[in-house]
């Protein structure tokens, strides 16, 4: 017999699946951009300020977290198929998804540290944003997602 809990027991909570990018060249993910939109950043120094969020529909994914010595853990967390994660923007990533629609396949991966530029900062991570293109040369779309949320059909 399954046990039955309140709506609001904590093992009920939706849990936010944010992309962290820890280590250069393993952490990467690839799937549908499903969503873009701005929050405002905790940041320090940035607070308040609105930043860029992309969802994705994911594909395949692995991540490194951190322990609260911001030690890396061994052991990657998987994003599993048709998983909902956010990607936080910054410039470079930002200039990149510009250009990407929404339905559209891409893949982001984390490729470098980068010396920071002012003293005392956490070093830069190159994240390089990638969109597959089919045979024809066209961009990989995920069909079957933009049917389901189509204006037309949805009325959003």
């Amino acid at each position: 017999m399954s046990k039955k809990t309140n709506w609001d027991d904590e093992s009920n909570e939706v849990k936010s699946q944010w992309a962290k990018f820890n280590v250069p060249m393993e952490d990467k993910v690839k799937g549908t951009l499903i969503a873009k939109r701005q929050i405002k950043s905790n940041l320090p120094g940035k607070t308040g300020e609105l930043v860029w969020v992309y969802d994705l529909k994911v594909d395949e994914g692995t991540f490194h977290a951190l322990d609260k010595k911001k030690k890396i853990i061994p052991e990657p967390i998987v994003a599993n198929e048709g998983e909902i994660w956010s990607v936080g923007g910054k410039p470079g990533i930002d200039a990149q998804m510009r250009n990407v629609k929404l339905g559209q396949k891409v893949g982001l991966k984390f490729l470098a540290e980068l010396e920071a530029k002012t003293a005392g900062y956490n070093p830069a991570k190159q994240i390089k944003v990638y969109t597959p293109k089919n045979d024809d040369d066209s961009y990989q779309m995920d069909d079957e997602w933009l049917a389901a949320n189509d204006p037309a059909v949805t009325g959003f």
